[in-house]
């Protein structure tokens, strides 16, 4: 792992976190997803509901576990700067790297997760909506980033201008690359029979990626 093992508290909120999961997909495979209420999950995973709604919104985002979000601070305005390294896609995998860190990387999840989503198109759909919105947050500080390097203005004019278009499309084109690598990467370690950690297969998948691109360039 890059960074130090999480202390005895973090350990603790990621067990409750796993065990309300756990409980949420185990009720819905045993039972259907109208089964699945939030006193029950609560019972199944040893908490109270006060205490789920510390870490779930609702029922169905306990199903669907944690949605990969951008780090805020620090984190964003060294990349939209140009840093860490000046190379835009190794940052981009910096940034994603400390996105993962919050993601519980609990393989025995994965098949029960699957199995309920096919069984429910609509959480699918709502998974698949929570994706897309954050591809756009990627492509929304990869183009900050850009413009910033380019000398535009911090946003697009009213009536985007021919620059503000071609720095739109390169954003997409490397949100959609880092979400891509984001995929392998799960693929990967979900496979894997080794005791590898999800954030350790993101930066392998960052690595081969700019392997990739440097041997193109050669």
């Amino acid at each position: 792992m890059t960074d130090v093992a999480p202390g005895l508290r973090e350990r603790k909120r990621r067990a409750t976190r796993l065990a309300i999961q756990q409980a949420a997909l185990r009720i819905a495979i045993e039972h259907g997803l109208s089964a699945v209420t939030v006193d029950e999950v609560s019972r199944r995973a040893d908490v109270s509901p006060r205490t789920f709604f510390n870490y779930f919104p609702s029922k169905e985002q306990a199903i669907l576990g944690d949605d990969p979000t951008l780090p805020q601070g620090k984190d964003v305005e060294t990349f939209v700067a140009g840093g860490p390294s000046g190379e835009l896609l190794a940052d981009l995998g910096t940034l994603l790297v400390h996105s993962a860190h919050e993601l519980i990387d609990e393989r025995g999840l994965i098949g029960e997760r699957q199995q309920v989503l096919r069984a429910n198109p609509e959480l699918f759909s709502q998974r698949m909506a929570s994706m897309k919105e954050f591809q756009a947050g990627i492509q929304t500080v990869v183009e900050q980033r850009l413009r910033r390097e380019d000398g535009l203005p911090g946003s697009a004019a009213s009536a985007p201008s021919v620059e503000d278009d071609e720095v739109r499309r390169r954003a997409r084109l490397a949100s959609l690359v880092g979400m891509a690598a984001l995929r392998h990467a799960w693929w990967e370690w979900s496979e894997s029979d080794a005791d590898a950690h999800l954030v350790d297969e993101l930066e392998r998948s960052f690595a081969d990626l700019g392997a990739l691109v440097s041997r193109s360039l050669v």
